[in-house]
């Protein structure tokens, strides 16, 4: 029998280049049965297993090509996105994130027992300087001066009738009545007690005092101390310390106020624009003023000596104002510059002209 050429097949022994070395040509042995079979000794690589692979893939995308069409958008349509949530436990996620914040705890105020010092602290205590705190801004509103237990009576008597109050469902004083009192109810309101702070202790009297004056002045709590107040701007509370100003008879001048404290005082912008009457600018009068005071608050700024009196131009004409020209006088401002002529200028708003020894309030020298 003829032993034909055996059909391709992958991994076959014809496929290696080397099978002709593993593998020799054998011939035929009979076999039973009037069969004949080659034998061939070399088995075939392990790839055979492998090359059989590719041609599974190549039938996988006719088994996938259902899957990429209805079945791909199915999934997507179902309210997945809304369940993925709620199957989301508090254990899994921070509970701040979930869970809304736990209010404050309070306190109720009116229950809490009457605050006082352990025994024995109060005697080293002796006088001191005590606060009233609102403990939801951190803002003091009292201060006090105390001695003992001082300091928590207020709260005390502001949380006795706050509960009493409540109890009768009408007050046993009228709001108004207690300004601090109302104060403190007001603090407590939301549970959290007043906070009662000692500022100075170990003091006198009169150091209690002064200390109460300074801290309401500093807080601008306008509780009107015994002492009152001395908070002002240091300029202002320096022009009314300076000295005063006394001009002589013999020194007729005019007080030419240009502004407040710190205004313009330069000879350029002090000599312009003055409401002089017309008798007055006359110079060769014996009642016409014969010096410039520039004056800046209360305080005297510069002197001149008036050489000339002219009009002033204005956007409306003259209008009887007139601006002077004339030289620093060296003499007059050693005597009266810095000083206070708050007793020439008068209560209330003072005027920007104000004539000493001269114009209306002339005064005949000659005698």
């Amino acid at each position: 029998m003829e032993n034909t050429t055996p059909r391709y097949v992958p991994g076959a022994v014809e496929d290696d280049p080397w099978a002709t070395l593993a593998a020799p040509d054998v011939p035929p042995l009979p076999i039973p049965g009037d069969v004949v079979k080659p034998v061939v000794p070399w088995a075939p690589p392990p790839a055979v297993v492998i090359a059989e692979v590719p041609v599974v893939v190549e039938q996988a995308p006719v088994e996938q090509a259902p899957v990429e069409q209805a079945p791909v958008e199915s999934v997507v349509v179902p309210e997945e996105p809304a369940v993925v949530p709620t199957a989301v436990t508090a254990t899994s996620v921070a509970p701040e994130v979930f869970t809304t914040p736990e209010p404050v705890p309070t306190t109720d105020v009116a229950s809490l027992p009457q605050a006082s010092f352990p025994p024995g602290v109060a005697a080293k205590l002796a006088i001191y300087v005590y606060l009233l705190t609102d403990a939801r801004s951190g803002r003091p509103f009292f201060v006090g001066r105390g001695r003992g237990d001082r300091c928590f009576r207020h709260v005390d008597a502001a949380r006795a009738l706050g509960s009493s109050s409540d109890v009768t469902g009408a007050t046993s004083a009228k709001p108004g009545k207690y300004p601090l009192l109302d104060r403190i109810r007001e603090a407590e309101s939301d549970g959290r007690p007043v906070r009662i702070e000692i500022l100075r202790h170990g003091l006198t009297v009169d150091e209690a005092d002064l200390v109460v004056a300074a801290v309401d002045d500093t807080l601008g709590l306008g509780l009107g101390s015994s002492l009152g107040s001395h908070r002002a701007p240091a300029v202002e509370l320096g022009a009314g310390l300076a000295k005063r100003a006394k001009f002589k008879r013999s020194h007729q001048v005019v007080l030419l106020r240009v502004g407040a404290h710190g205004s313009d005082t330069t000879y350029d912008s002090a000599r312009h624009g003055w409401r002089i009457g017309r008798r007055w600018v006359d110079l060769d009068s014996v009642r016409s003023p014969q010096w410039a005071v520039v004056v800046a608050g209360d305080l005297v700024e510069s002197v001149y000596r008036i050489d000339d009196w002219e009009p002033a131009p204005l956007a409306g004409g003259t209008a009887g104002r007139y601006s002077f020209s004339g030289t620093r006088d060296s003499d007059l401002e050693e005597r009266y510059v810095g000083r206070s002529v708050s007793g020439y200028l008068g209560a209330g708003t003072p005027t920007q002209v104000t004539y000493v020894w001269c114009g209306p309030h002339w005064v005949n020298t000659a005698h």
